[in-house]
């Protein structure tokens, strides 16, 4: 039992090492200062451990948005660790379904993927020609309207054309030259916090396979109710807010020795 809680500890640690660097990743460009941001990752994941169905990130965002003074950021740096976290995991339920389906008799077709693989893969594939068509419509139409109108009409689109280019501008900032090490950080976390979900289903006697693991992502939505859900929150809450003591205490300490050292000088 004891090494199944050291090797829980373990994944729990590397699970939140590798989302905390993807969203490092995500806000590089804001250059939060480290210790502030380790700070606002550990507070705003506790909240949104602590508040069901994700609705945790509306802190997150507010928390992000007063770091970098742009609430822009907040909301899109939001909009891109979860698309990333979604692609990410796409990728793992993608072939799981596929092997599920192959195990199962006289499985048709349409039916290979699950429901929830199905609508992750519908999301991300309209947030994905979204971004691939802002560009090009954006200069077809800036052009366009330039060119051929001279209306109140044409300039008030005009400003609502520069409006979403300003978004486009900041979601680029976000992901230019780190879309491969978001998405392996992200890939990482989803494989970290699988194989930490299967050492707690081992320590409290339950099987984790792949219809475990759909249905603890359903839970997660509140699409369904998941025993392994609940554990794995409890204890996650548990350890998030000995971590966020642990370095609210180191922070105090650190401004302590700075004052007192300007008191010296």
């Amino acid at each position: 039992m004891r090494e199944l809680m050291f090797l829980f500890f373990v994944g729990f640690v590397l699970v939140h090492l590798a989302k905390m660097f993807r969203l490092y990743l995500v806000l590089m460009e804001h250059k939060i200062p480290f210790w502030k941001f380790v700070l606002l990752y550990l507070k705003t994941t506790l909240v949104n451990f602590i508040i069901p169905y994700k609705i945790g990130e509306v802190y997150r965002f507010f928390c992000i948005s007063r770091q970098t003074k742009h609430w822009q950021v907040g909301i899109l740096s939001i909009l891109v660790d979860r698309f990333f976290d979604t692609l990410a995991l796409c990728i793992i339920l993608v072939p799981c379904d596929i092997l599920l389906a192959r195990q199962l008799a006289n499985v048709p077709v349409y039916a290979v993927l699950s429901d929830i693989t199905l609508v992750f893969l519908a999301v991300l594939l309209v947030i994905a020609i979204c971004y691939i068509s802002v560009l090009p419509t954006y200069r077809y139409l800036n052009r366009y309207l330039i060119k051929e109108k001279t209306s109140q009409r044409s300039l008030a689109a005009l400003k609502g054309l520069d409006v979403v280019k300003q978004w486009f501008d900041f979601t680029q900032n976000l992901i230019s030259g780190r879309f491969a090490l978001i998405l392996l950080s992200s890939f990482a976390g989803w494989i970290f916090e699988i194989f930490t979900l299967g050492v707690l289903a081992k320590a409290i006697g339950k099987t984790f396979d792949i219809p475990a693991l759909e249905n603890y992502i359903r839970s997660i939505f509140g699409l369904g109710s998941s025993e392994m859900l609940s554990r794995y929150t409890n204890e996650s809450v548990l350890l998030m807010a000995v971590f966020l003591v642990i370095a609210l205490i180191a922070t105090l300490i650190a401004k302590l020795k700075r004052s007192r050292k300007k008191k010296e000088s």
